[in-house]
């Protein structure tokens, strides 16, 4: 039995078995989805196609007590003063973020700020980069309240939703190297911002969206670009690939690893 076989069964549940009978298509949804589950070591080599593990930069996250600090600072106030946090994917956007050393970083979705701090703080460690983010938030949120000020000066903060506020502000930065979708998780926004930012995204850029098993978006964007799922990782519900230079050539980020 192989590995995602096995990752699949234990995540059975008679409550999965149910809705798979009601809804056949979200069962194989699932299914799909899980085939690509992996580890976060795992999931930053392949879509960025290191030459050796990632486990240097993983570290920083553990050793640091920039991560806990924000892991404490989410827990202490409720979801209201700011929309929920991502997780610990947060930490394979940080390191993506330092392996590759993008200039240009585009993200929609901010909530109170976990991951768009942590792409900040690689961001400074890099002292190389820009993160752009657009963010529909109303005049009593407070975005991106958990982001320090001394990580700002890397941050551009764009208020609006993305359908207005997207292709204008890729049209004025031209190709960018990484983009990452955490706005509405709906199937019209997700999947017209994976149509608006795939030209803008330079060959051996990278694309991460975060829950991505809500709905067939990105399963159907994909088939659009004839790109292959199998080529995509996941983490938890965080997703990644890199946009290839040519049918089957990819970048090798990471060959000297940053110290």
């Amino acid at each position: 039995m192989s590995r995602w076989t096995k990752d699949v069964l234990r995540q059975i549940r008679p409550h999965l078995i149910i809705q798979s009978i009601k809804d056949p298509k979200r069962a194989f949804r699932e299914i799909k989805f899980r085939y690509t589950f992996t580890s976060k070591s795992r999931f930053t080599s392949d879509i960025l196609s290191l030459s050796r593990s990632p486990f240097e930069v993983l570290d920083e996250c553990k050793q640091r007590n920039f991560f806990s600090d924000l892991k404490s600072q989410i827990t202490r106030y409720p979801i209201s003063s700011g929309r929920g946090p991502m997780g610990d994917e947060a930490e394979l956007l940080y390191t993506c973020v330092r392996l590759m050393k993008p200039a240009l970083v585009v993200e929609t979705g901010v909530g109170a700020g976990f991951s768009t701090a942590c792409i900040l703080k690689a961001l400074k460690r890099n002292n190389f980069g820009m993160l752009y983010s657009i963010d529909l938030f109303n005049d009593d949120e407070t975005c991106g309240w958990i982001i320090p000020n001394h990580l700002n000066n890397r941050w551009r903060l764009i208020k609006g939703s993305s359908d207005n506020h997207l292709n204008p502000l890729l049209s004025q930065l031209g190709l960018i190297d990484i983009f990452i979708h955490d706005s509405e998780h709906s199937y019209a926004n997700m999947i017209s911002e994976f149509r608006t930012v795939w030209p803008h995204l330079k060959k051996g850029g990278i694309l991460m969206a975060h829950d991505v098993g809500r709905n067939d978006a990105l399963f159907d964007f994909l088939k659009e670009i004839q790109f292959p799922w199998c080529r995509v990782r996941t983490y938890k519900w965080l997703a990644g690939f890199q946009k290839p230079l040519r049918k089957k050539e990819s970048i090798a980020y990471g060959k000297n690893f940053i110290r």
